[in-house]
């Protein structure tokens, strides 16, 4: 039996078809692909991202412990450290001159030294009191200086 000429265009057409739709198949499959391979590629990433904050934290905490440890042979208490951390850093006693416009400041060292003399307190336990970072010499206004005395008079006597 001969083909008429539409019966070749139609089998031609549908020929065509099937390979189009094989070939639109086949893309859609390697798109897919690709994006599961991303989405492999990203969780990997994430999944290391979470490792290394989880040590970095775990670094954090430790050098903390060595800090708190450091504090206390310097005669500092586990109170003394809870009590300056609750404090908000704004309202940390110990600032740098420029911020200190109105009164007059006070040398770190010098206060810590007075301090010391006053409460019987350990001059390194005062400059924590105060707010003063070990090596800084920072400045401390006078309301500082007074809580600090108050504070460590009241921590001798008991």
């Amino acid at each position: 039996m001969k083909m008429s000429s539409t019966d070749s265009k139609k089998q031609a057409n549908l020929s065509r078809i099937r390979t189009n739709q094989r070939l639109s198949r086949a893309r859609r499959k390697e798109y897919i692909s690709s994006l599961e391979s991303r989405i492999r590629e990203h969780e990997e990433k994430g999944v290391q991202a979470t490792l290394e904050i989880q040590l970095a934290a775990r670094k954090v905490a430790e050098e903390n412990q060595r800090l708190r440890e450091l504090l206390g042979k310097v005669g500092v208490s586990e109170a003394g450290i809870r009590e300056y951390l609750q404090q908000p850093l704004s309202q940390t006693p110990c600032r740098r001159e420029e911020q200190q416009k109105d009164a007059e400041p006070n040398e770190c060292s010098m206060a810590a030294d007075l301090i010391s003399l006053i409460t019987g307190a350990n001059t390194s336990q005062v400059r924590v009191t105060l707010g003063c970072a070990p090596g800084r010499n920072c400045d401390v206004d006078e309301e500082a200086i007074e809580k600090t005395i108050t504070r460590l008079k009241g921590s001798t006597s008991n």
